[in-house]
């Protein structure tokens, strides 16, 4: 038996089973062969929290304690939180494999939010502030964790499944912060943190309890790089940095929380503050379009050539947006052009870090990441409101125009990609 034996699930080699067309995007047709159609729906619902927890935080702290500065330091709190938990559970998950780390740490995010929430009107700052960031530190990251699971369970099928993963983030990034302005809505300030609970306990569970997550475990992994030792070598030989792309996501992030504090700042300008959430919605459809179609890009076009297009046309439409303040219909179409740039970069450099994390140290590889992308954001977004309120509106879209050509200016040194081309399709 090989390690491809292995780690497949019976379902995925029953013998004579239909092979699913690998052509464009057909190829998405292997992947509820591979894990089942339950996991797409579990795994969707079980990152929801991640989109969730800041600005449930925010919004519940806002309203109760009647500070913006508080909601706004809670928040802060919870994202330095999530960027340093997420780093150390993806390495506890490369050694101890994701269902060991997974359910205490649903149990220990239940506690931390059940701790927020009794501190919510009733606590001073400083504990308030604790608790946030205790909430952000247990948040279990359910997105970098899925896409080890792929890595392990088909390498040919990677650029599939990561494709995939791009578009089930951009909506959950889309989806989390509606609901938690419905469910504030209709319930109160502080029941989206109960929300957030109850998808953790039953959808991050599941997750967790899911078969794809026995390909995680320590002997299986061992069993996967034990059979083909020559193979892993060289490709951990030829491997990127993982540095090079978390500094691409970094910049990512910092795209995404300066773009998003720049329409608020636009819209609020043309006095309707909350069109900005809608007019970014923009951002994602696009991105959701793009992010599908990657399949349908040639092997032939490099990682790092496809790293490089994707920041030059990010700043492409970082620049129209900039240019389209003060007419909310020339800037809905220039966000729109933005997102069909950022499904192929998110894609990229997550293909880029599965190179270089490899197998082993897949988990850690993937989570450093996300916790680029909640740093940048944090970063992008108060960079971007500080020259809103002291430059003008214009000046905060330049935050996402030096984020963009920071991205673009990464993958020029040779090592940024690899020297190999995306994964080719079977």
């Amino acid at each position: 038996m090989d390690h491809h034996d292995v780690l497949t699930p019976p379902r995925a080699r029953t013998a004579g089973a239909p092979r699913v067309p690998r052509g464009a995007l057909a190829a998405y047709g292997r992947l509820p062969a591979l894990a089942g159609r339950p996991y797409l729906l579990v795994s969707a619902l079980a990152r929801l929290p991640v989109s969730m927890v800041p600005i449930a935080g925010l919004t519940a702290v806002t309203a109760t304690s009647g500070s913006l500065a508080a909601g706004g330091a809670a928040s802060a709190a919870t994202a330095i939180g999530q960027a340093l938990g997420s780093a150390g559970t993806g390495v506890l998950c490369d050694r101890h494999g994701q269902r060991r780390v997974l359910l205490p740490l649903v149990a220990a995010h239940l506690l931390a939010l059940a701790a927020l929430v009794l501190c919510l009107g009733r606590a001073p700052v400083p504990l308030l502030l604790a608790a946030a960031f205790l909430t952000g530190l247990t948040l279990p990251q359910v997105g970098p964790l899925s896409r080890v699971r792929w890595m392990l369970l088909s390498p040919a099928d990677v650029r599939t499944a990561l494709a995939y993963e791009g578009v089930v983030d951009e909506l959950s990034f889309v989806a989390g912060p509606v609901a938690v302005g419905l469910v504030a809505l209709a319930v109160g300030a502080g029941a989206p943190l109960l929300v957030v609970a109850a998808l953790t306990a039953v959808f991050t569970t599941a997750f967790a309890l899911h078969r794809t997550a026995r390909v995680t475990a320590p002997g299986a992994a061992a069993a996967a790089s034990g059979s083909a030792p020559a193979a892993a070598a060289g490709r951990a030989g030829r491997g990127p940095s993982v540095l090079l792309p978390v500094a691409g996501m970094l910049a990512m992030g910092a795209v995404f929380g300066g773009t998003q504090t720049a329409l608020t700042a636009a819209a609020t300008d043309a006095g309707r503050a909350s069109d900005g959430s809608l007019v970014y919605a923009a951002l994602a459809v696009g991105s959701t379009i793009t992010a599908l179609a990657v399949v349908l890009v040639p092997a032939s076009v490099s990682l790092r050539r496809r790293w490089f297009l994707s920041g030059a046309g990010l700043l492409v439409g970082s620049l129209a947006m900039a240019a389209a303040v003060g007419s909310t219909a020339a800037l809905v179409p220039a966000t729109f052009l933005t997102g069909f740039f950022v499904g192929p970069a998110m894609v990229t450099l997550n293909t880029v870090t599965a190179e270089a994390g490899g197998e082993r140290s897949g988990g850690a590889a993937m989570a450093l990441l996300t916790s680029g992308t909640v740093l940048g954001i944090a970063l992008g977004a108060s960079v971007a409101g500080a020259l809103a309120d002291g430059a003008g509106t214009g000046w905060a879209f330049a935050v996402a125009v030096a984020a963009s050509a920071a991205l673009a200016v990464l993958a020029l040194p040779r090592g940024a990609a690899g020297t190999g081309t995306a994964p080719a399709r079977r």
